[in-house]
């Protein structure tokens, strides 16, 4: 029996695809090639995902190379490379290190944007907002407004911006004066300018193991089922796998939910409740898979299942591990959507463990309790 806090979730979840039908949730692999018509909202994740499917609602679509080709409604895309080729009829919203909308891709409405290196190709008839390290928006009419926050932007003569273009004044904007624009706005950065060095980079990673450990610590003296759980998960390829697949949906999932609750305005309460749990199942998400990383690094070197040592192994190597160049990004993403599966199977596990020891409580109540008769 799941527990209230996500049977709530789930029935938030199902309200945000009402007008689009229903939810259809496409099996994740490796190479994923999703095509065909579809009368409902689709979810696709893997590795390689090429998505040409014409769906009527909403398209959620997760991978490290992300390729899409078809029809939705709206785009919810993220990825470590994005290519958007797609007829969306109305708003898009995009996630990954290289986002790239091509020349092909038709936008009905708004387009949300956010990146380490992003090019955009296509005409948008509204507003673009956007946020990445650099931005290429060469070639291209913008019908509405520009929101563009990025250390670099480009433009040329062949860019038209009929709304207002907004900046941050320390952005490198090339291309500037050849523009056609409608109106300029430079948004003030900080006045105060602070150099971030070696040693505060230390001081900082030191503070987050020491930080993590203790949460950890706490949490599995307060909630000893966590760990409990946490040291019967099974270390199988396809619980992992299936584990991650589970906290993709909760990462994708809850916040859509949640701000579907904030527009209704009566569930509003509960939506800053869901909202604030969120934020703290990302940060737990992480210590909890470098715990379930310690505990196997120890169990198969050392043979040694010390909590302690395991908690705090694993912290450091998730830590660590996320500082390498060009895998960082990959044992983040892993470790965030990893832990938010364990997180979802221990609320569940516990509830379930509840419910069964009610059960076993309520059963030896009702035995009926045998009277010595009397001999006359």
């Amino acid at each position: 029996m799941r527990s209230k806090f996500l049977k709530i979730i789930s029935i938030l979840l199902l309200f945000v695809v009402t007008n689009t039908y229903a939810l259809e949730i496409v099996q994740a692999g490796n190479s994923v090639k999703h095509e065909g018509d579809y009368n409902s909202s689709r979810f696709v994740a893997g590795n390689d995902v090429i998505d040409t499917a014409n769906v009527d609602g909403i398209s959620f679509v997760a991978g490290n190379q992300v390729k899409l080709n078809g029809k939705t409604t709206y785009g919810f895309y993220a990825g470590n490379d994005v290519v958007v080729n797609e007829n969306i009829e109305k708003d898009l919203f995009v996630a990954g290190n290289h986002v790239s909308i091509g020349s092909d891709a038709v936008i009905g409405r708004d387009v949300y944007v956010a990146g380490s290196t992003v090019m955009i190709s296509a005409n948008l008839p509204r507003d673009l907002k956007v946020g990445a390290a650099r931005v290429d928006i060469t070639d291209i009419t913008i019908s509405g407004d520009a929101y563009v926050m990025a250390d670099e932007i480009v433009l040329n003569e062949n860019t038209k911006i009929e709304g207002k273009l907004t900046y941050s004044e320390d952005s490198i904007v090339r291309g500037l004066e050849a523009a056609s624009i409608g109106s300029v706005e430079k948004v003030k950065s900080s006045d105060v300018a602070y150099t971030y060095t070696i040693k505060d980079r230390i001081i900082e990673f030191v503070g987050s193991v020491v930080a993590g450990f203790i949460v950890l610590l706490v949490l599995f003296y307060l909630i000893p089922k966590a760990r409990n759980s946490a040291d019967e998960f099974e270390l199988s390829f396809d619980n992992i796998a299936k584990t991650a697949g589970i906290g993709l949906l909760v990462l994708i999932g809850v916040p859509i939910a949640a701000v579907i609750g904030l527009v209704t305005g009566i569930l509003l309460p509960l939506s800053f409740i869901v909202l604030a749990i969120y934020v703290i199942s990302i940060y737990l998400s992480f210590l909890l898979s470098g715990y379930i990383l310690g505990s196997a690094v120890m169990n198969k070197l050392i043979h040694n299942g010390n909590m302690y040592l395991s908690l705090l192994l694993g912290i450091v190597l998730v830590k660590l591990l996320s500082l390498v160049p060009y895998i960082g990004g990959y044992v983040s993403f892993i470790a965030l959507v990893f832990g938010l599966g364990l997180i979802y199977k221990f609320i569940k596990n516990i509830r379930n463990n509840e419910d069964n020891d009610i059960k076993e409580a309520v059963v030896v109540e009702e035995k009926p309790i045998k009277k010595n008769k009397k001999k006359n």
